[in-house]
C-alpha cells in the first residue's frame, strides 16, 4: 500500500504580544506542504485568555529551512496561487487546538468553529445522534416510516465520519480501510459513505485527515 504524503507541520509556545493587554498570546503555525517540500508556510494566531483563538492574522511563504539551495524557488504569485491555503489553515487549526490546551485542560475553542477532538469510540452513536438532530432536526424517528429510514441513514453517516476521525486522529495511515474492516464493507463504500456525510452537513465541526500530517519537533 503506498502511503500519500505528508504535510510537515510544527507550532511555536504562546509568546506575550507586546502592547497587548494581559492574556493574550501570539502562537505561530509552521507547515511545510507535501506539494511543495521546498516552502515553509507560518500562519499568525492570537489566542485570548488562554482559551479563544483568532485568527489567523498573518501569513509568512518562504524557502522551508531545510531546502537545498539549489531547490530554492521564487515566490512569487505563481507559487502563492497554487499553494493550498484554505486545506493548510485547516490543517493549522487542527493540530493547535490538539497540541495547545486551556488552563483546565480543554482543547482551545476556535472562534472560526470549534474543532474538537473525536470521541472515544464507545461515545461515537450518542455523538453521532447528537449531530443528526443539530443538522436534520426535521427528521422525526418517531414519525412516518420515510422519516425514520432516513434517520437510520443520517445516524450511519454521521457514525461513519466519526469512526473516520477517530481513526485517522490515532495516527492510522489508511482511516478508511479501518472503518471499513470494522464495519465489514469496501473501502470504496466507506468513501461513497463519507461523501454522503459531506453533502447531508455531517462532516461540520470535525477536523481534516490528520493521516497526511506530521507534526514535528521544532
Amino acid at each position: 500500500m503506498t502511503t500519500a504524503p505528508q504535510h510537515s507541520i510544527w507550532t511555536s509556545k504562546p509568546e506575550p504580544i507586546e502592547g497587548a493587554p494581559e492574556g493574550v498570546r501570539e502562537v505561530l503555525v509552521s507547515l511545510v506542504p507535501a506539494s511543495h517540500p521546498h516552502v515553509r508556510v507560518e500562519l499568525q494566531y492570537v489566542v485570548r485568555d488562554g482559551r479563544n483563538v483568532e485568527g489567523p492574522y498573518g501569513v509568512r511563504v518562504q524557502q522551508a529551512l531545510n531546502a537545498a539551495l539549489d531547490e530554492w524557488k521564487p515566490v512569487g504569485a505563481t507559487l502563492v496561487r497554487d499553494l493550498p491555503f484554505v486545506k493548510l489553515e485547516r490543517v493549522a487549526r487542527m493540530v493547535l487546538t490538539f497540541g495547545q490546551r486551556a488552563p483546565d485542560g480543554s482543547p482551545l475553542n476556535m472562534s472560526a468553529g470549534l474543532f474538537e477532538p473525536p470521541p472515544p469510540v464507545e461515545k461515537i452513536p450518542e455523538r453521532a445522534e447528537e449531530m443528526v438532530r443539530v443538522h436534520h432536526p426535521d427528521v422525526d424517528p418517531a414519525g412516518a416510516p420515510g422519516a425514520l429510514r432516513r434517520w437510520k441513514r443520517l445516524i450511519r453517516l454521521a457514525e461513519v465520519q466519526l469512526e473516520y476521525n477517530a481513526a485517522a486522529a490515532a495516527g492510522e495511515k489508511a482511516p478508511a480501510t479501518v472503518v471499513a474492516e470494522k464495519r465489514g464493507v469496501a473501502v470504496g463504500t466507506v468513501h461513497v459513505w463519507l461523501s454522503h456525510a459531506k453533502k447531508e452537513g455531517l462532516d461540520a465541526q470535525l477536523g481534516p485527515d490528520l493521516s497526511v500530517v506530521a507534526v514535528v519537533d521544532e
